[in-house]
């Protein structure tokens, strides 16, 4: 079976296209901003960038793309794609973590997409 590649929805798009870029704080930065937000202490720290960096990854093109396309591989029984390397982006982490995301939670969401999966289901299988 050939791979269906997905494609934004013209809301999607115009959505992704509005995503603007968050620069990475390095790690004395974020516990600066984590010791003066949590009254000088530095524990947790490194959760909270791992969430800080989950919550903003939601608002990347690529991360978002890595969803949908997963989601299309797994409507279509497709094996799980070997992720992309280094080479071939920017923000491919945000895309490969993105896919994992979406092919790993896709059963489980498809009972919760209600009326909008059975025209996803229309859309990409078969």
């Amino acid at each position: 079976m050939d791979r269906k590649i997905y494609e934004p929805t013209d809301k999607q798009s115009k959505k992704w296209n509005g995503f603007k870029s968050v620069a990475l704080p390095s790690d004395d930065e974020f516990k600066a901003r984590w010791m003066k937000a949590h009254h000088g202490t530095v524990r947790g720290w490194g959760l909270g960038k791992r969430q800080w960096i989950i919550s903003n990854l939601s608002q990347c093109r690529e991360y978002n793309e890595g969803i949908w396309q997963a989601r299309v591989d797994a409507l279509c029984d497709l094996n799980y794609q070997t992720p992309l390397s280094d080479d071939d982006g920017e923000n491919i982490n945000a895309y490969n973590l993105g896919y994992y995301r979406g092919y790993t939670e896709f059963h489980n969401l498809a009972r919760e997409m209600g009326a909008a999966y059975s025209a996803f289901v229309e859309r990409y299988q078969n």
